[in-house]
């Protein structure tokens, strides 16, 4: 009998530590929360386009469809670090940037920057129509190296109508037909890589004007490169 009541205490007690065994070994220590790495940048005074998953490639000239001589708004040699351009005609009365990315080009020009002072457009599009002073849209289009990350400010100053986007974001809207020359601002906060720089413009009749500048806030202002 004292045998018995000998076996039953051991496997009592083992069954005891076999169970708490198992409870440690299947129980996770409890670990603090950990929020996730890094951090948000939010620009202050503007929109933050993000970059591109994949950096914009440089401007390449087409076979065909470039203008055979040098204009006001740009010229037949490629710029590695300038716009590649997209000549559009547009229809008499247009008082609005039509939707260029849904139009087909008449043809294609480069410049190094968009640095047109107000002034009387003559000799058209040499190689595609010299006669077409009016009645035109260009986009031009750029990677945008940003080596700091800071708030920087636009200006397009423009006439008739222009919009300045980067990343596909709308960063100065000077649309619509004018008068005269008019200058419109916008801010941005831009983080360090590479981007797209897009600027829409149209010409209707009268004179024409396409200057953008931009500035890190703090800086002073210049005619924008593709280089911040």
């Amino acid at each position: 009998m004292r045998k018995a009541l000998l076996l039953l205490a051991f496997i009592g007690t083992t069954s005891i530590l076999g169970c708490s065994f198992q409870m440690h070994a299947g129980t996770e220590p409890q670990r603090p929360h950990q929020g996730p790495v890094g951090r948000r940048t939010v620009g202050p005074a503007g929109p933050t386009p993000a970059p591109p998953a994949t950096p914009t490639p440089t401007p390449v000239a087409p076979a065909t469809g470039s203008i055979t001589k040098a204009t006001i708004f740009g010229s037949n040699t490629v710029d590695a670090a300038g716009f590649k351009g997209s000549i559009y005609w547009i229809p008499s009365g247009t008082a609005k940037l039509p939707t260029l990315t849904s139009m087909t080009p008449d043809g294609y020009l480069f410049t190094h920057d968009l640095n047109i002072a107000p002034q009387t457009f003559t000799g058209g599009f040499p190689g595609l129509d010299s006669t077409h002073n009016s009645n035109f849209a260009l986009r031009y289009e750029a990677p945008l190296v940003v080596s700091t990350e800071a708030d920087y400010d636009f200006r397009v100053v423009a006439d008739d109508g222009a919009i300045l986007r980067i990343d596909n974001t709308t960063i100065v809207d000077n649309d619509g037909t004018k008068t005269a020359s008019a200058s419109k601002d916008g801010p941005v906060h831009l983080v360090a890589g590479t981007h797209s720089i897009s600027v829409d413009y149209f010409q209707a009749t009268g004179p024409v004007a396409l200057q953008v500048y931009c500035k890190k806030v703090g800086d002073t202002e210049r005619i924008c490169p593709t280089s911040l």
